[in-house]
């Protein structure tokens, strides 16, 4: 699995932190607010997959540029980004030494502590 910093969905999170859009800053509560199977079919099915690939931080580079399963390290449910995702990437990315990904939560995350939106 060759897992990369996936820049649009990095770009889309860090613009949702600049301008004060629809983040949600609980920081504990990602297995309650992730999106389910039947959610993200929904998305798939409203959506393209590039939409899709913007609530994500990782792409797998080995997987079919035409699947869903490239995505990985997902920060949001489609609406709002969440910082328990954020959390939970940076968790997973230094779980599976992928350090540009981890490195690219823990810029987030300094985003939100910083931002005076709360």
């Amino acid at each position: 699995m060759a897992v990369k910093l996936h820049k649009a969905g990095f770009d889309h999170a860090m613009a949702m932190i600049q301008d004060g859009l629809e983040v949600e800053h609980d920081s504990n509560n990602w297995l309650q607010v992730q999106p389910t199977r039947d959610e993200i079919v929904h998305y798939l099915d409203t959506h393209t997959l590039e939409e899709y690939g913007l609530w994500f931080l990782g792409i797998d580079t080995d997987v079919d540029s035409k699947s869903s399963d490239k995505f990985k390290y997902p920060y949001g449910d489609f609406s709002v980004l969440h910082q328990s995702g954020l959390v939970a990437i940076e968790k997973d990315a230094t779980m599976a030494n992928n350090h540009d990904v981890k490195a690219a939560a823990q810029k987030l995350l300094t985003m939100l502590k910083n931002n005076p939106r709360k």
